[in-house]
C-alpha cells in the first residue's frame, strides 16, 4: 500500500496523494464496467419491492451524539457563499429522499432551486428559494425547460413504482437530462448515483441488482454521461462538466455537522453508511469547487464505517464502526470541502 495506517488513524492528504496505488487503470479513473444484455429491462419485480431496495441501505440510526442539521455546515471553514451561483440550481428527483435534502441543503444556502418533480407538486414548504416545477426524465420535452438557464444540475431521480423502471429513469433519463444540459450550456451535472455500481460480484450488487437490474442501468448511465463529457468533446471545448457521486448505505439521520467525519474514495472498492443530509452537503459543495469536482467519480460515506466492498453490506446493518480498518489507497480526508475535494483524481 506504500504506508501503513492503524486503526485509529485517518490518512492525511499527503498520504493520500503520495501512496502507491495498484488499481486497473480503467476502474480507478473512470469506474466503467461493460455489461452484456439478459433479457428484458422490465421483468423485474420492481414495483412490488421498490421500499425493499430502497431499505437494503437505509439502515438503522447511527448511535454517534454529534448530528445536527445540514445547516451546521455553513459555520465551517472553507464553505463557499451561495452567491458564487449565479442562477438557479435545478434539482430533479426533488421529492425523492435524497433530492428533498438537496433542496434544503441549498435553500439553507440561499440559493434559489427549481424544484422538479414529475407532476410539477413540491411537498417541501413554499419559500422565497424554492419555485416547484415539472420535469419527467421519461419524457424528454420536459427536460429542456427546466434546466435552460440554470446555474447547475442535480439529477436525483431513480426508479419507482410510479416513476418509472431503471432502464428508463437511471440509464435513459439520466442520459436524457446530460443531454439537455450540454444543449442549455448548464455548467455543471452532479449525478446521485450508487456505491458498489462497477462491482457485478459484490453482494451490495448482487442484492440491489435484482430490482430492475438497477445497477447495471446506472452505470450504463454513468458511462454515457461520461462519454458525453469526454476530453475533446463538444461539451467539454464549452467548459461543462459533471460529477457523479456514489453514496454508500443511505440513513436518515441528520448530518454529522462535520467536513471531517466525511470520507470520499474513488475505485469504488470501499464504501459505508452516510446520512442524505450529508449526501446533499457534498452534492450542493461539489458546485463550488468545479475545478476539484468537474470530470470525477467518487465513493462517499462517514470516515468512521468504511469498509471493503465483501463486507460492507454486513457492517452497515450491525451499524459497526470501522475505524480505519481497511485502506484502498484512494481515501480523501479533510478539514474544509476544497481540502475534502483537492485529493480527487479526474476521470
Amino acid at each position: 500500500m506504500g504506508f501503513n495506517v492503524g486503526p485509529h488513524q485517518r490518512l492525511t492528504q499527503n498520504q493520500v496523494v503520495g501512496g502507491n496505488y495498484n488499481h486497473d487503470a480503467t476502474v480507478r479513473r473512470t469506474g466503467r464496467l461493460y455489461l452484456e444484455s439478459s433479457g428484458s429491462e422490465n421483468d423485474s419485480p420492481l414495483q412490488e419491492n421498490e421500499k425493499t431496495r430502497r431499505e437494503f441501505f437505509n439502515v438503522a440510526s447511527l448511535t454517534s451524539a454529534t448530528g445536527f442539521f445540514s445547516a451546521a455546515f455553513a459555520a465551517l471553514p472553507g464553505v463557499a457563499k451561495a452567491d458564487n451561483l449565479q442562477g438557479p440550481v435545478t434539482v430533479i428527483g426533488a421529492n425523492g429522499r435524497t433530492g428533498f435534502e438537496c433542496v434544503k441543503a441549498l435553500q439553507e444556502r440561499s440559493v434559489k432551486v427549481r424544484a422538479c418533480t414529475r407532476t410539477g407538486a413540491f411537498r417541501g414548504e413554499s419559500s422565497k428559494f424554492v419555485e416547484p416545477f415539472a420535469c419527467d426524465v421519461t419524457l424528454p420535452a420536459t427536460i429542456g425547460t427546466a434546466v435552460q438557464g440554470a446555474s447547475a444540475v442535480i439529477f436525483a431521480a431513480s426508479a419507482s413504482k410510479e416513476g418509472g423502471t431503471p432502464a428508463v429513469v437511471d440509464n435513459a433519463g439520466l442520459v436524457a437530462v446530460a443531454k439537455a444540459c450540454i444543449d442549455a450550456k448548464v455548467k455543471q451535472l452532479v449525478i446521485v448515483s450508487s456505491g458498489a455500481v462497477t462491482k457485478p460480484s459484490s453482494p451490495v450488487f448482487l442484492f440491489l441488482n435484482l430490482f430492475g437490474k438497477i445497477m447495471e442501468e446506472k452505470i450504463r448511465g454513468e458511462d454515457a454521461v461520461r462519454e458525453l463529457y469526454a476530453v475533446g468533446s463538444p461539451a467539454e471545448k464549452e467548459g461543462l462538466s459533471y460529477t457523479v457521486v456514489r453514496p454508500g448505505g443511505l440513513t436518515e439521520e441528520e448530518s454529522l455537522g462535520s467536513v471531517a467525519a466525511l470520507e470520499l474514495n474513488q475505485g469504488d472498492t470501499k464504501s459505508g453508511r452516510i446520512a442524505r443530509a450529508d449526501v446533499a452537503n457534498i452534492c450542493v459543495e461539489a458546485l463550488y469547487y468545479p475545478q476539484l469536482t468537474g470530470r470525477t467519480t467518487f465513493e462517499c460515506y462517514n470516515a468512521d464505517t468504511g469498509a471493503p466492498l465483501a463486507s460492507v453490506g454486513i457492517s452497515n446493518i450491525m451499524k459497526a464502526k470501522t475505524e480505519g480498518d481497511f485502506v484502498s489507497g484512494r481515501e480523501c480526508l479533510g478539514s474544509s470541502w476544497k481540502e475534502l475535494f483537492s485529493g480527487l483524481e479526474k476521470d
